[in-house]
């Protein structure tokens, strides 16, 4: 995906994520959190050079959906484009320190996915401030490399 469509995805996730409450709407509220880290990760990547902003979603490592002329989307195999979670693919080339900052903000996060949306953990504040306090820390190394409007 290009750097604009993450900032636009993230921009739509912030909306949805101001409607819900954290602790009643915890999964949505905790999905929309995650995927917009996701997308500000890959903007930063991009953004640094790491990874190439193309014109393809990611389905599965190095599986893409590539728009085609007729409408369509097509899987093809392509070179590293967009994580799907941090760790997932792995990056192996050198990322600069303040997008390993965000990444790590996610995996923070993301440390929560399993027990309180699998597990069955009940969520607690202290859990969406965690969560809410890392977030933040990714959106604002976001906002440093590529302002959000």
């Amino acid at each position: 995906m290009k750097i604009s469509g993450h900032l636009n995805k993230i921009e739509k996730l912030n909306q949805l994520r101001a409607r819900l409450d954290p602790l009643d709407d915890f999964e949505l509220w905790f999905w929309a959190t995650m995927m917009s880290g996701t997308h500000a990760v890959n903007a930063a990547l991009h953004q640094s050079g790491v990874t190439q902003p193309v014109e393809a979603y990611a389905m599965q490592p190095g599986v893409y959906l590539v728009p085609q002329p007729d409408g369509r989307a097509v899987p093809q195999f392509g070179a590293l484009g967009d994580v799907l979670h941090v760790g997932r693919p792995v990056i192996e080339a050198p990322v600069p320190e303040d997008v390993a900052h965000m990444m790590h903000a996610m995996e923070r996060i993301e440390e929560h996915r399993d027990p309180c949306v699998r597990e069955g953990c009940k969520p607690t504040r202290e859990i969406v401030d965690a969560c809410d306090r890392a977030y933040g820390e990714c959106l604002a190394i976001l906002n440093h490399r590529c302002p959000l409007e």
